[in-house]
């Protein structure tokens, strides 16, 4: 037991080092941050959507994608430059889980039909769901222009257009569903979401920085209405003026009222509105066009275009698709038990909201930037954030409660790792200890390889559980059975009419058996049983369910074992092509709770050297400091391997027998059906039967009662 807490303490130390040395990709790539991610999306869209996962990634190139869906699965890269740009790691959490959100934004509030619909008639020369009217002054020409071109059906132009509409819409689209998160999930989305969007308002250049860097027009105004549209503000560093930021006072009364508006056409209406008013900054672009279609077709021209525009443009991740390029669904919410239906009118929010979300996030910066000890990162933030005095008041609904939640999978991650770790340097040390071993002379220049799974598989897990709930049935019969005699050990009592002793029992002087003597067993507070488990894996298991009977009888003992306190240890043995091959199950110093899952590996392998095996095993349970040690042999009785079978093999395994027996360890061998003979002949006055799982209560308990002494 003192080595057991000595171990679990040295776990708990490894555990403490590696949750400093976990980097972000370890940790958000991690099954365990990538459930919790996806329990956040499923309880944002309930059982609308049955398999919506959210899967995390890393790619850390400068194109690479931030977040994006195909309406089944919500992919978020946590490598993008946003989030690595956050000083602290509870901060970079809080910018993925706004991505999370984003997406579910998009997935619930998004009218992808109408998208769909507006971008093809854009893109064949007509505008849905009309074309504009009641212009600000100056702007009819552009109408008119734009209408000339559609009518003529100039493939350019409506090429053109339809991209720019599509850049015009995502932006309008993103502060709606992000808006409509915000109301409706006031914690944690709302917090990723903000601080996520003052980030990306702070790497948009300047509209100087913009002109100098030879941005295209078009790009440079887009990037004014997203900067606009994110904080009611712009980047204007130089204090520029001109015709982009004239033109931006002529677009804000259409965006102010399309980020309000409940339906996706009132998207649709301003961003037609934008096209126009914006005019003058997308017919350069329209040349352009001209002169690669003269190159290539529309497709390729299409996509050079948005991909210049993704260039140059500070917007986000892109629209969902639907499945194979589809037209994605959306996702109505959790289900709630009303009549009424559930609604988001932004319509009654301050004006100045989007200002004071970048506030309220800038605070939050400024707090977790100071309070949260900074990471391992392979970005470094720009030291350009502005000092801002933290409000203590300003937390949102489930705000300390992503805190928690990131300590406890960071701890998950850094138990998970660090056990792996350790089972890694158990499997090393259980390697050398069995190339220390002399085996004997049947057993020269034979390589024995032990073999032990880490980590374990889900599939594993699976299995054990859709075979357990009887076997545990049965443990809990051999535990009633058995636990009086534990406890008669540990608590101790008077001995009566013993033949032999020191002390005369007065009352007992009448006995003619000659029991007068009596003795006083002191309580025993040390562990006296420790068991080990060898199962043969040969080929020949595979008869008649032979290793399906042994896997049974293995999970019942280890769980009998493990819930009472007996140290155990579970080997399996067949052979490859270097020797013998040892299958280590559960260990006595195993801490990663998964031995029982282990078990499910056991199978009818190959051939079968079961001398080089006990030995292993019973070396291994020999180093124990328990009293009294229990070796259990499950086999055919049938050794087969190159060179070792027949009488030979059988002396060999009697001879090891004995030599244990002298040094305390107490070899039994069960057997199944037919092979009780051959294990009788084998093991002689050293035999247990397991024919029927339901009799081993009764017979492990007559074994632990004659030896536990």
């Amino acid at each position: 037991m003192k080595k057991l807490n000595n171990t679990q303490k040295a776990l708990k130390r490894m555990i403490r080092d590696t949750e400093s040395k976990i980097t972000d990709e370890e940790l958000f790539l991690s099954s365990a941050f990538q459930k919790y991610q996806t329990s956040l999306a499923k309880a944002a869209t309930g059982r609308s959507r049955y398999g919506l996962q959210v899967l995390m990634e890393w790619d850390s190139s400068e194109n690479a994608d931030i977040a994006y869906t195909d309406n089944y699965r919500i992919h978020c890269n946590a490598a993008n430059s946003i989030t690595q740009s956050f000083p602290s790691r509870f901060l970079r959490s809080q910018s993925l889980t706004g991505l999370t959100g984003h997406e579910i934004g998009h997935l619930r509030y998004s009218d992808f039909a109408s998208l769909q619909l507006y971008l093809t008639n854009m893109e064949n020369g007509s505008f849905y769901p009309e074309a504009p009217d009641n212009l600000p002054s100056g702007y009819k020409a552009n109408l008119q222009d734009i209408l000339d071109a559609m009518e003529e059906k100039d493939n350019a132009t409506c090429l053109t257009l339809s991209r720019c509409a599509a850049q015009f819409n995502n932006i309008l689209e993103d502060i709606y569903i992000e808006a409509r998160m915000c109301e409706e999930y006031p914690g944690t989305f709302k917090q990723g979401i903000q601080i996520n969007n003052l980030r990306m308002s702070e790497l948009i250049p300047s509209i100087q920085e913009q002109i100098d860097c030879g941005y295209q027009p078009f790009s440079i105004m887009s990037n004014l209405i997203l900067s606009y549209c994110r904080t009611g503000n712009i980047n204007n560093r130089t204090n520029y003026s001109g015709e982009y930021t004239d033109t931006l006072s002529d677009c804000m009364d259409y965006i102010d009222d399309a980020l309000i508006a409940t339906q996706g056409k009132e998207r649709l209406r301003a961003s037609n509105y934008l096209l126009v008013l914006c005019w003058n900054y997308i017919q350069p672009m329209v040349e352009l066009t001209r002169e690669s279609l003269k190159k290539q077709d529309s497709t390729q021209v299409g996509d050079a275009l948005e991909d210049l525009l993704r260039k140059e443009s500070g917007s986000g991740s892109p629209l969902p698709t639907g499945k194979n390029g589809g037209i994605p669904k959306n996702i109505p919410g959790p289900t709630v038990k009303s009549k009424t239906p559930i609604t988001c009118d932004l319509s009654g929010l301050d004006p100045n909201y989007r200002q004071d979300a970048i506030n309220q996030a800038e605070k939050v910066l400024q707090e977790e930037g100071g309070r949260i000890e900074l990471a391992k990162t392979t970005a470094v933030l720009d030291g350009n954030n502005p000092g801002i005095t933290y409000a203590s008041q300003y937390a949102g609904s489930g705000y300390e409660n992503a805190a928690n939640d990131l300590a406890r999978i960071l701890n998950d991650v850094a138990t998970e790792k660090a056990q792996n770790d350790y089972e890694q340097e158990l499997t090393e040390d259980l390697q050398k200890s069995a190339d220390e071993i002399h085996y004997g002379n049947a057993h020269a220049g034979i390589h024995v390889t032990i073999h032990r799974i880490n980590p374990v598989s889900d599939f594993f897990i699976k299995s054990y559980q859709t075979v357990v709930s009887p076997l545990l049935r049965t443990s809990k019969r051999l535990q009633s059975s058995i636990l009086p005699l534990l406890k008669e050990e540990a608590e101790g009592g008077k001995q009566k009419n013993l033949l032999f002793g020191k002390r005369l029992d007065m009352r007992a002087l009448h006995r003619k058996d000659g029991g007068i003597f009596t003795r006083t067993r002191l309580p025993d507070e040390e562990q006296k049983l420790s068991v080990g488990l060898l199962v043969d894996e040969s080929g020949s298991m595979g008869w008649g369910d032979r290793i399906t009977h042994a896997r049974k009888t293995a999970i019942v003992l280890y769980d009998f074992c493990m819930s009472l306190g007996i140290p155990i240890t579970i080997y399996g043995h067949s052979t490859d092509s270097k020797g013998v091959a040892l299958y280590s199950y559960a260990e006595f110093d195993s801490l990663d709770d998964s031995d029982r899952y282990r078990l499910m590996d056991m199978s009818a392998r190959n051939g079968n050297r079961d001398g080089a095996a006990l030995r292993y095993v019973a070396e291994h349970l020999a180093k124990r400091p328990e009293s009294q040690k229990l070796l259990i042999i499950i086999s055919d009785g049938q050794p087969a391997d190159c060179g070792y079978s027949g009488t030979e093999a059988e002396a060999d395994l009697r001879g090891i027998k004995n030599e244990y027996r002298k040094r305390g360890i107490v070899i039994f061998a069960a057997a199944i059906g037919d092979d009780k003979e051959n294990i009788r002949r084998i093991y002689q006055d050293g035999f247990l039967d397991i024919t029927k799982l339901e009799d081993l209560p009764k017979n492990m308990t007559q074994l632990v009662k004659q030896y536990l002494k």
